[in-house]
């Protein structure tokens, strides 16, 4: 019953476009996912669990939500090794990793800090941010939580 529904779903789902010049006719969507799906984001979920079942770590070394990853390690060599086992892993499969949109927010909570060095994928050195936003939420390397506080009361 629950297979055939969402069968029913995708089957010849039908989307229209609002332009500048006013809206476009409806016309047949044949692949992927639909954007404003309740089940788009856990169908997403799925796949991705399904294709990096081999390289995830237990958690908190790992966390996946939609298309955030987190990888997390206590050293710098750890997390460019994770790193390089992710991208090799969606690369094999024919999948790109956006080099642009990857983050590097190093958090000390041992006290110790290591020396030299850059977080890599491929060669190419990661950019380091003091803070990024996932989703309801910002994640910053210092104990401040005043920008997070801010963030929700503006979005409430």
């Amino acid at each position: 019953m629950y297979i055939q529904a969402i069968k029913d779903m995708y089957e010849r789902g039908k989307a229209s476009l609002r332009t500048l010049g006013g809206v476009i006719n409806d016309f047949y969507v044949s692949l992927g996912l639909l954007q404003a799906s309740t089940l788009s984001l856990f169908f997403f979920t799925l796949v991705m669990d399904e294709l990096t079942k081999g390289i995830q770590d237990e958690l908190p070394w790992r966390i996946l939500f939609a298309d955030y990853i987190f990888l997390i390690d206590e050293t710098r060599e750890g997390v460019n090794d994770k790193l390089e086992r992710w991208r090799h892993t969606w690369e094999s499969r024919d999948f790109r990793v956006s080099r642009s949109k990857i983050e590097c927010l190093h958090c000390c909570f041992s006290g110790k800090e290591e020396e030299g060095g850059e977080v890599t994928i491929n060669g190419m050195i990661i950019p380091k941010v003091e803070n990024f936003k996932y989703p309801g939420s910002i994640i910053q390397q210092k104990e401040n939580i005043d920008d997070d506080i801010n963030h929700h009361i503006k979005v409430g």
